[in-house]
């Protein structure tokens, strides 16, 4: 690779493409996640926090988890599977796999739904013995079924997900939960007007949204070029090391479910509507941090720090490490001052509404500060792991999730069960066992990447102070605010606090930028550069030097398709590096 200045300005290129890439992403992510939000208003709209919405969150919890698992494997593995296969097969050989993975997941998925139909009861039976005997049970396992049937749809529209993201094409991919949230909540706040208050009625909306999702992803990864085909070799050579490779990431990620299933087995023992208020506040700080936020800038790394480790440029691949660690922090940390300083009142404004009760919404927002602990050490964790899942290694990220799995059921029953399980608040030890065991997974894979890689953190030490100053600041000032506002009245009027916690946070706001720039102007200033919108040279020379294949500097449409005359078929820049079974740990 060129150290010139054509080869600074093109990484200078790439790094405003990732700035540009994450925030447009961020946004159309940040739609989704609204409509994420209006379906879980809508749900406690109707239903509130009760016996009927804890047997749907019992029915839900495993679909959902593995429909979680799906997306995890597909961002981590196939992504930089589908750019390694583009660039070193071209696009019909990857239309050809991404044909054969669809015909498994089908196959796979059929089975799955079936084998949850003759399972339902034992299921439920086994993941929540604290529901109510008699009528939980099996309302729990009637919405079994119509669950899991989301989880081969989910798994379609993550593998064109995967295969756009491979293209550099994140927007469209960033708004399909939209799709899902939007028609889901439709369904919930409408059916009722037409008769329908049964609360199989949730487990319906959300089938219907991942269809939904699905049909809109397929007809996105075809306007962008792809043509599926009804072909399976399981004998390829191509389809079998993408098994293989998914392998690890699969259990990786499945090791999620199995912590919140034990967390289930304990918060069932708990009173009636823990499970539900536990599972908004997931829901929420997964959304906000993982899904808007974090998701959106590892999407723009991964291709490109993929191509940098294929092009054997391993200086490259630290800088875009800590960049990565950079932007993360830029985000949580801030981001955790906020949802300390507002959950309570935010979480009381948006869901003290309908069957949904001032006590719920209290302890809801309780949990949303508890779980908020989580946001650094879940942001950090997934700009240290996207190095190895860029070269392929999945054997380090399977150990991490493990030890931080391992170590959120150590610390659940010791942060519980001192509580009382008649204890309504004990669900606060739930959200803190899950939010202190993050910083497992930081501290085992800052170890690991620092023996291969060298240290990831340099130079990010005084940036980071300089942002805990800041957001300390604004936390302060947002305090300070919010006690004449009265925000922590529960009984304040809902329109007034509606009104008073975004002026609130926009003060927050404007006092964090406002110390950033004093006490890190230059920093700020350079990243402001990098967001501006710069041409590419015309022309050859060592400017047309990239980190990408595709050019990472292409301006994006709306729907995440690149501004050009048509699908681009082979990259102009051909990389040579080794197949991907061979990169296989």
């Amino acid at each position: 690779m060129s150290v010139d200045g054509g080869g600074r300005r093109s990484g200078r290129q790439s790094d405003r493409a990732i700035f540009r890439q994450s925030g447009l992403t961020g946004i159309a992510a940040g739609a989704g996640l609204i409509a994420g939000l209006i379906l879980d208003i809508s749900i406690a709209l109707k239903f509130g926090a009760g016996r009927n919405t804890d047997s749907f969150f019992v029915a839900a919890r495993i679909p959902i988890a593995l429909t979680a698992v799906v997306m995890a494997a597909a961002n981590q593995a196939l992504v930089p599977a589908f750019r390694t296969s583009l660039t070193q097969r071209g696009d019909r050989s990857t239309d050809r796999l991404i044909s054969m993975i669809i015909a498994v997941v089908l196959v796979v998925g059929a089975a799955v739904v079936l084998l949850s139909w003759l399972l339902a009861a034992p299921l439920v039976h086994i993941t929540a013995p604290g529901l109510t005997p008699g009528s939980d049970y099996p309302l729990a396992a009637s919405m079994v079924p119509v669950m899991f049937a989301m989880i081969p749809l989910t798994a379609i529209a993550e593998v064109m997900r995967a295969y756009l993201n491979a293209r550099y094409a994140f927007v469209a991919p960033a708004l399909m939960t939209v799709v899902l949230n939007g028609l889901a909540a439709a369904m919930i706040l409408v059916l009722p007007l037409l008769g329908w208050h049964e609360i199989h009625l949730v487990a319906v909306a959300f089938l219907a949204g991942a269809a939904a999702q699905a049909v809109f992803m397929c007809v996105m990864a075809v306007r962008q070029g792809l043509r599926i085909r009804p072909e399976l070799d399981l004998g390829d050579e191509q389809l079998r090391s993408v098994g293989k490779l998914l392998i690890r990431p699969l259990g990786a990620a499945g090791l999620n479910p199995v912590a919140r299933i034990g967390e289930q087995l304990m918060v069932s023992f708990l009173p009636e509507g823990s499970i539900t208020i536990l599972n908004y506040g997931f829901l929420v700080i997964s959304a906000v941090g993982g899904t808007v936020f974090f998701r959106s800038v590892i999407v723009a790394l991964i291709p490109r720090i993929t191509d940098a480790h294929n092009r054997d440029g391993q200086a490259e691949v630290r800088r875009y490490t800590g960049l990565g660690i950079r932007i993360m922090l830029a985000i949580s940390v801030p981001l955790t001052a906020f949802m300390a300083v507002l959950g309570k009142p935010v979480a009381i404004a948006v869901f003290f509404r309908g069957k949904f009760i001032l006590s719920a919404a209290e302890l809801l927002g309780t949990v949303l500060i508890v779980y908020s602990i989580a946001l650094v050490g879940s942001a950090v964790q997934r700009a240290l792991l996207a190095p190895f899942y860029a070269r392929l290694d999945t054997r380090a990220p399977l150990r991490n999730a493990f030890y931080g799995v391992l170590a959120n059921m150590v610390l659940l029953p010791l942060l519980v069960l001192p509580l009382g399980l008649n204890n309504q608040y004990a669900i606060v030890g739930v959200a803190l066992a899950y939010s202190l065991a993050q910083y497992v997974n930081v501290g085992h894979a800052w170890y690991r990447l620092n023996r291969i890689d060298g240290n990831p953190g340099t130079g990010v030490l005084p940036f980071a102070g300089k942002l805990l100053m800041a957001s300390i600041c604004s936390a302060a000032v947002m305090i300070g605010v919010a006690l004449p506002l009265h925000l922590y009245d529960p009984h304040l009027d809902r329109v007034q606090l509606l009104l008073r916690t975004p002026f609130d946070g926009l003060l927050g706001l404007g006092v964090l930028l406002a110390v950033l720039y004093l006490l890190a102007g230059g920093e700020i200033k350079s990243w402001g550069s990098l967001l501006r919108r710069r041409r590419p040279p015309a022309g050859g020379g060592d400017a047309s030097v990239t980190i990408g294949l595709d050019d990472p500097t292409t301006e994006q449409s709306s729907d995440g398709s690149s501004q050009d005359d048509g699908p681009r078929s082979e990259p102009e820049a051909v990389v040579e590096s080794a197949p991907i079974a061979a990169n296989l740990p």
